[in-house]
């Protein structure tokens, strides 16, 4: 289970491109596509430098207006898949 502390940053085989407010990545090693919405793009966006999921989530809490809880139900599962579909990486 992924903590505050954990340190979330985009992994080195991907290239993306900004599609209005979406976001396409392409996953070099697999050839795969991910198409991110708005606050996937958003996520996406702010790891372009590692980030602590704390921190990640104070700013999506700042961006949405949303409490601290909610964000973490969210962004937890959606960092966890990202990491298992190779697009992050944690430490």
């Amino acid at each position: 289970m992924l903590t505050d502390t954990n340190i979330a940053a985009r992994a080195d085989n991907n290239v993306d491109a900004q599609l209005g407010d979406e976001t396409v990545i392409l996953d070099l090693e697999s050839g795969n596509y991910f198409r991110l919405n708005i606050t996937g793009a958003r996520v996406w966006n702010l790891l372009e430098s590692p980030l602590s999921i704390g921190t990640l989530c104070a700013k999506l809490e700042a961006a949405f207006e949303i409490d601290a809880e909610t964000c973490r139900a969210e962004v937890i599962p959606f960092i966890e898949m990202m990491r298992d579909r190779k697009l992050i990486r944690i430490s």
